[in-house]
Formats: structure tokens, C-alpha cells, sequence
């Protein structure tokens, strides 16, 4: 017996803010994954960090196990510090993996929920994109039909601990009007489609980004928007508590036209942002496979 739960890793965040008081964000998962798996064929934990590790156990403790039955192994290559859900991939896939060998399956709130008792959690153990308390861990709304596409990594260095991050930051002034406004661009976004769909969720993705640079900036930020706008993309998006930038293209941008315009963004932002890889924004979600 194997049974493979795959997590996605995200590329910051569509939108993050403050509203009514209430921290929210707006996921933005993406084609990287922790896997994790179970088996009957080999004992004892391997690969699993302390998040990972404590997922287990409260994980177990929830469904009523005293103890793994299988051994377990976790596999990611999301770097971590970076704003890449590293930490919520890992708890969402072993959470996942752990509670489907001993006979459950846990929705996205359930998995949710044991992240939120560990850290601020990114939401993506839910399926599309997801309108979600990172803190609370409540969910507000989801999104499906998610368009795929395209979106360049940067990273402008160093690591973010999110803990800290979030223990730190303040909520500068009430901008509930700002992000009420994002949220109905979005809300637009998943009312139509094509071109027009990925023009609104770069805007407010954009708009986001340029919104937390009070809170976390990102190095010549203005800049480097402008620069992606001139070469086709659709919008910037950020970690609003990590170091990397995505640049988001219409998912029918051809692939060699996607990597020559990264190049020159690579090229012209030398020494500030360091591209890190292409990857797509796909629904959210553990993916399970179970093999006899």
C-alpha cells in the first residue's frame, strides 16, 4: 500500500490585506509540490521538518490515532523564507497523506484548521483560489475555472519568518475601501474569461503589491512593473511576507516568447531581482494518488 498526497507551493499571494480588521489573502498556488507519502513498506518518519512533524501529530490526535501505523516520507523542493507556502504545502500534504492511510479524508478546511494551530497558514490546502483568513483560518470564498497562467519567480534575496513577519506588522490606517475594491476586481476576474480575466487579476495582483510596500518592500518595485508591462505581462504579484516576485502572463503566451521577455527582465534587474524559475497558477488542493 502507497498513497501519494501532492500539495502545491504558491508564488506569494494574489491579494493580501486587511479588511474590517481581519487579516485575508487571496491564494495564489502554483505547480511546485511537497509530496508526501505513506507506505507499508518502510517504518518511522522521513524527511519531515518540525511543522511537519507537529501536522503529524495533531493531525492523528484529531482523527482519534494514537500512533502512525506506516511509515512516512516528505519530499519538496519549495524553498523555504521565500513566501512560497513551503511551510502549509508540508502541512497540508502530511496532514493529508497521514489521516487518508487510517481511513479519512480531510477537507480543505480540516487541514486548514491544523495548519492555523501551528502558523498563519496560506490557504492552499483549498481547492481553486481561495478568499481566506491566513490568522483565523477562515474561509470567505473560492474561485474555480482557474486560469493557468504563466508566472516568472524572482526572488530579491534573503528569508522571511513568517511568524515573526506577522507578530511585527501593523495595519497602517484603515483601507478597507482599497482592498474592497481588489476583491471586486477579482470577483470580476471569475466572472468572465480569456484576456480580459487575466488583465483583472494582474491588476489586482499589481495593486496589491504596490500596497505592501509600506509593510515589506520590494526593491525598485515601480520599476520593475513598468518593465514587465512593457514586454506583455499581465501584472506583478508578490510574497507579502517573502521575497519573491511573480510575473504573470496570459496562459496562451507562447513558452519561448515567455522565456525570452524573463531574460531581459533577468538581464535589465541584474543584482536586484534573480529569476528563480517559470511555473503556472493552478487550482489549489491536495492531489492523492493511492497505489495497492
Amino acid at each position: 500500500m502507497e498513497i501519494i498526497a501532492k500539495a502545491p507551493a504558491s508564488c506569494g499571494e494574489l491579494v493580501e490585506g486587511v479588511l474590517h480588521g481581519t487579516p485575508f489573502l487571496v491564494t495564489a498556488p502554483i505547480s511546485m509540490y511537497a509530496v508526501a507519502t505513506v507506505s507499508d513498506a518502510f517504518t518511522g518518519m522521513h524527511g519531515l521538518g518540525e511543522k511537519a512533524q507537529e501536522a503529524l501529530r495533531r493531525t492523528l490526535e484529531y482523527i482519534g490515532r494514537g500512533e502512525m501505523p506506516y511509515g512516512i516520507r516528505l519530499v519538496s523542493n519549495i524553498p523555504q523564507g521565500k513566501g512560497m507556502a513551503s511551510s502549509s504545502a508540508d502541512i497540508a500534504a502530511v496532514s493529508y497523506a497521514a489521516a487518508r492511510a487510517c481511513g479519512r479524508v480531510l477537507t480543505g478546511q480540516e487541514m486548514m484548521d491544523i495548519a492555523i494551530a501551528i502558523e498563519p497558514s496560506d490557504g492552499i490546502a483549498f481547492a481553486g483560489l481561495s478568499y481566506v483568513s491566513h490568522t483565523t483560518g477562515e474561509l470567505f470564498g473560492q474561485y474555480h475555472n482557474v486560469p493557468l497562467l504563466g508566472i516568472s519567480i524572482f526572488d530579491v534575496g534573503g528569508a522571511v519568518d513568517t511568524i515573526s513577519y506577522y507578530r511585527s506588522k501593523g495595519n497602517q490606517g484603515s483601507q478597507d475601501e482599497a482592498y474592497r475594491t481588489l476583491l471586486d476586481t477579482v470577483d470580476q476576474a471569475f466572472r468572465t474569461d480569456g484576456y480580459r480575466q487575466a488583465m483583472l487579476l494582474g491588476q489586482a495582483a499589481t495593486a496589491s503589491a504596490r500596497l505592501n510596500q509600506p509593510h515589506l518592500e520590494k526593491p525598485r518595485l515601480d520599476a520593475f512593473i513598468t518593465a514587465t508591462q512593457d514586454k506583455g505581462s499581465v501584472g506583478v504579484l508578490v510574497a507579502h511576507s517573502g521575497t519573491v516576485v511573480g510575473v504573470l502572463w496570459e496562459q496562451d503566451m507562447k513558452a519561448a516568447a515567455m522565456e525570452r521577455e524573463t531574460r531581459a527582465l533577468a538581464q535589465e534587474f541584474d543584482g536586484v531581482y534573480t529569476y528563480m524559475q517559470t511555473a503556472r497558477l493552478i487550482s489549489g488542493g491536495v492531489v492523492c494518488e493511492i497505489r495497492a
